[in-house]
């Protein structure tokens, strides 16, 4: 039997070490969030949203927003369909008009995405 190259030793150690890490897709390779997965889906969700679709949505209040770059601050909550906890993270928009009825300190339910380019929030609406 042959030795086991570092490379495979490493991967199966990692595996051992993590679980989410072993069964995260291939392209996951955040080493923040392992369980991370892209999906590319419209900028706001779609409008009948069942009742599943509202338990993926994360809480969170908005800190800061720039329309400009596209980008908003959110001090959230688990964010359960990436495996992230808690704490205050930067997000992007395709859109600015996804948060033009925001402002910061406003609280949110929101949707978010890893591609490859980033973490982008996919859709947005304001707490109940």
């Amino acid at each position: 039997m042959k030795p086991l190259a570092y490379g495979t030793a490493a991967l199966l150690l990692a595996g051992a070490l993590s679980p989410a890490w072993a069964l995260a897709p291939a392209d996951a390779h955040d080493s923040h969030h392992p369980g991370a997965a892209s999906a590319a889906q419209g900028a706001q969700g779609n409008p009948g949203s069942t009742p599943a679709d509202q338990s993926e949505l994360s809480e969170g209040e908005i800190t800061r927003w720039d329309p400009r770059t596209l980008k908003v601050t959110l001090r959230h909550g688990e964010v359960r369909n990436l495996g992230m906890p808690p704490m205050t993270m930067v997000f992007r928009v395709n859109d600015a008009s996804m948060l033009a009825p925001f402002q910061p300190g406003d609280k949110v339910r929101f949707r978010v995405e890893r591609r490859t380019t980033g973490y982008f929030i996919t859709r947005i609406e304001a707490a109940r």
